[in-house]
């Protein structure tokens, strides 16, 4: 498992680093990609407690979200999304109203949240600024299996996540912690001090682990371990993104409205 887990890390990382650097449309294209991969898995998720989601409408969904945004603000655009999902209620009676609400659902937690990484990219110093989305959310997770691992003695949350860990969790606070602020010593040019790097590292974990226990519910309430095999060793995109997922919205109002 932890073979496979580097490979694909070898493999996908380096793409990941070129799609970050490049920006533009290739950011915006890659996100959609991920926003309809990622939905998928919790539209299929959501079929296990006899949910059917309107899945087409999702996917559209994250389109007009990517492609409109730029012309439209992005509240706007949510709510032409939900306006014509309620109309939906009117026109199809093959789903209900579980059906619609999780299909909504889904479009905010995830192709609305990934939209984040866009607008952070596109900020004046948006080209240091969005690691630190990845940063916060990898290295909390890295930290916190490895202190886990060790020194976890105390359950984090037992009936959502079993093998999570106080220890662990503190452990990831200060990876992250430490983990930001040697990025911003390491690049200067991201104009971000060194102050500011702790209050994200240390904030932004906690959001980290909160993303992945929200992830872990909605998976347990499913009742299945991994949301996909999308990417090996790792699960599916939900799996290795669920923290990104929060992260995202969070490094980008610190940075819109805070600073």
């Amino acid at each position: 498992m932890l073979k496979t887990r580097v490979i694909s890390a070898i493999v996908g990382l380096p793409i990941l680093f070129f799609i970050l650097i490049k920006g533009g449309n290739m950011l915006k294209i890659a996100l959609v990609l991920v926003s309809i991969l990622g939905l998928n898995e919790f539209y299929n998720a959501t079929k296990n407690i006899g949910v059917r989601p309107v899945k087409i409408f999702g996917y559209v969904s994250a389109i007009l979200l990517y492609f409109l945004e730029s012309k439209i603000a992005k509240v706007d655009v949510l709510v032409i999304i939900t306006m014509m999902l309620f109309l939906l209620f009117l026109t199809n009676k093959k789903y209900n109203l579980k059906d619609y609400a999780l299909t909504l659902m889904g479009i905010i937690y995830i192709p609305l949240f990934f939209l984040y990484i866009q607008k952070l990219r596109e900020m004046p110093e948006g080209m240091y600024i969005v690691w630190f989305v990845f940063i916060v959310s990898w290295m909390t997770d890295t930290f916190a299996y490895f202190t886990g691992r060790f020194f976890g003695k105390h359950k984090l949350a037992p009936t959502i996540s079993p093998k999570k860990t106080i220890e662990g969790a503190i452990g990831g606070i200060i990876g992250s912690t430490i983990s930001c602020a040697v990025f911003v010593w390491l690049f200067p040019q991201s104009n971000v001090s060194i102050y500011l790097s702790v209050i994200i590292g240390l904030f932004g974990s906690l959001i980290a682990q909160c993303g992945d226990l929200i992830a872990s519910f909605i998976k347990r309430n499913c009742y299945i371990k991994d949301f996909g095999n999308t990417i090996p060793g790792h699960g599916g995109i939900l799996d290795r993104f669920d923290s990104i997922l929060f992260v995202s919205p969070f490094i980008y109002f610190i940075f819109q409205y805070l600073i």
